[in-house]
Formats: structure tokens, C-alpha cells, sequence
């Protein structure tokens, strides 16, 4: 809806195996590649893939009309600014902020639900930050590794404010955000900008990092036909 962003906060199965979060769609004509593993250049090819997966049955007119509208959509905001680490990061920990309020108010279902949305997203991030294994990326591995750490750290904390919610230990969850809320403050912004010149949000790497993807999945699909 237009109202929320042209994001839902939730995860699809788009029938290539697994769930994954929807992108909003604000800003997506400057996103390509398209899909989880950057598999489509254009949202011609993302249209037919749902189509053909799915068997909805869409004419030539409808796909049109589809990929226009998902140009108009995401012509929305004009990318003055490049997407960066620390404006991700404060979107995520505005979301997280309603366990401000949930904690006192001892509502276990808003806290379950932001924990596990916030890890989710947190979970995300982490994989903007390449693990050494990955030989598209030179340098910056302790960097990285840093990132990486600190947010897995986050997720945990995440963790133990709802099973503290659960277990009726309103007084831990609330230390455990507290916590929470220290490391996203201080030690997790410096960390992840010291990173984000070896992570996805560097533009060089982020397209070396998704040819080299859509190279394996060209292989994989011509090894299995």
C-alpha cells in the first residue's frame, strides 16, 4: 500500500526455494539486479518469472501494465544519496524502538513480534558484510568480520529480551534493551562504518558480488539441463 511505504515487513515464497523479505519498491528502478540472488536485470523478466513459476496465467497487456506500474513506483524518490549502512541501520532501530514501550507495558506479543522482525533484519544486514570466504572481496576482513559480530550480538540480545518476556522477566528484558540500545548507539555504528567499504553498499562490490552469483546459478542451471 502507499500508505506503508510500498513495503509489507514480510517474507514471500517467490519459487526459487525458501522465503524472503520483500524490498520496498520506493527507489527500485536504481536497485538492479532484481531478486534475492540478483538473478533478473529488468522487471520484465522478474514479471514473467512470477508469472511462469506461479501459472497465473497473465497476458502480454498485463505484464506491460505490471512493469509499468512498478516504474512509475519506483521512480518515486529520486537517489540523491546512495544507499548507506548507518540510514539502514536507523530504519531498522526505529522499528526497534516500539520494545521502548512494549516492555513496560509487558506486551508479549508486540515484543515477540518486533524481536523476531528486528532479527530478521538485522540478519539481513549481516550479509552485507561479506565473510572472508568470499573472493570477490579484498581487505577489510577484520573490518567485516567486526560488522558481522556486532550485529549477530544484536540478533542474540534480540533473543534474550523475548525469552525474558516470555519466562514473565520484564525486569531482565528491559537490562537485556537497555543493552541493546548501548550497542547501537556507540560500538555497532562505528564498527559497521569502518566496514561498509568492503560490504554491498560499495557499489563496485556490491556488482562484482552479484555477477559472480548470477555466474553460479548460469552454471548450475546448465549442469542440471
Amino acid at each position: 500500500m502507499p500508505s506503508g511505504a510500498f513495503i509489507d515487513h514480510r517474507q514471500h515464497d517467490v519459487g526459487s526455494g525458501g522465503l524472503y523479505k520483500t524490498p520496498t519498491l520506493l527507489n527500485a528502478d536504481f536497485n538492479a539486479p532484481y531478486f534475492h540472488d540478483g538473478r533478473y536485470e529488468t522487471y520484465a523478466q522478474v514479471v514473467a518469472h512470477f508469472d511462469r513459476t506461479f501459472d497465473i496465467g497473465l497476458s502480454v497487456r498485463d505484464q506491460d501494465d505490471l512493469v509499468a506500474y512498478l516504474t512509475a513506483i519506483g521512480d518515486g524518490q529520486q537517489p540523491y544519496e546512495r544507499d548507506g549502512v548507518i540510514p539502514r541501520l536507523k530504519e531498522i532501530m526505529d522499528f526497534a524502538s516500539v520494545l521502548g514501550a512494549a516492555i513496560p507495558a509487558r506486551d508479549t506479543e508486540i515484543i515477540d513480534l518486533v524481536a523476531n522482525t528486528v532479527g530478521g533484519e538485522l540478519r539481513e544486514l549481516t550479509e552485507n558484510f561479506p565473510t572472508r570466504k568470499d573472493t570477490n572481496v579484498s581487505g577489510g576482513s577484520e573490518e567485516r568480520n567486526l560488522a558481522r559480530a556486532l550485529l549477530k550480538d544484536l540478533v542474540l540480545c534480540l533473543r534474550r529480551i523475548d525469552l525474558a518476556a516470555t519466562a514473565g522477566r520484564f525486569d531482565d528484558a528491559a537490562t537485556e534493551y537497555a543493552n541493546f540500545r548501548k550497542l547501537t548507539i556507540s560500538s555497532v555504528p562505528v564498527a559497521l562504518q569502518n566496514a561498509e567499504p568492503w560490504s554491498l553498499f560499495n557499489p563496485a562490490i556490491h556488482d562484482a558480488h552479484y555477477a559472480a552469483l548470477r555466474q553460479m546459478l548460469e552454471a548450475a542451471n546448465s549442469a542440471g539441463h
